[in-house]
């Protein structure tokens, strides 16, 4: 990978790196914020970020920061995993198995305790 990319396209992918780290910790955590926006939102997002996982080989995210890093394999499953990066940061460095693993798992955590926060606050009358 290379950011000798210009300012702009490193700014943009700094940008994208930044809001997927906000996703990142959104799905597991979003269930604690005290708004039930965050809730439904929660409850919507992350359906839709699983189909994309089920449905795409890599994360949208993940390659469009690495193609405005200029990353020579951007949009491949050679440009690494976000989650995996994330690890590395804190000297956790995982298999592709664990990082899937745990992507789905916090995820689908996420969905139910948001689903749980909107039943407890009577928003979805079960």
């Amino acid at each position: 990978m290379t950011d000798d990319v210009g300012p702009i396209r490193l700014a943009l992918a700094k940008a994208v790196y930044i809001l997927h780290v906000g996703v990142t910790f959104f799905v597991p955590w979003g269930w604690l914020l005290p708004w039930s926006e965050a809730w439904w939102f929660g409850m919507f997002f992350i359906p839709i970020m699983l189909i994309h996982w089920k449905t795409a080989d890599v994360c949208i995210l993940s390659t469009i920061e690495m193609k405005l890093r200029g990353h020579p394999k951007a949009g491949t499953r050679e440009q690494g995993g976000f989650i995996q990066r994330m690890g590395a940061l804190v000297g956790w460095h995982m298999s592709d198995e664990t990082a899937a693993n745990l992507g789905w798992g916090l995820s689908y955590m996420g969905l139910a305790l948001c689903a749980l926060r909107l039943y407890l606050d009577g928003h979805i009358p079960w």
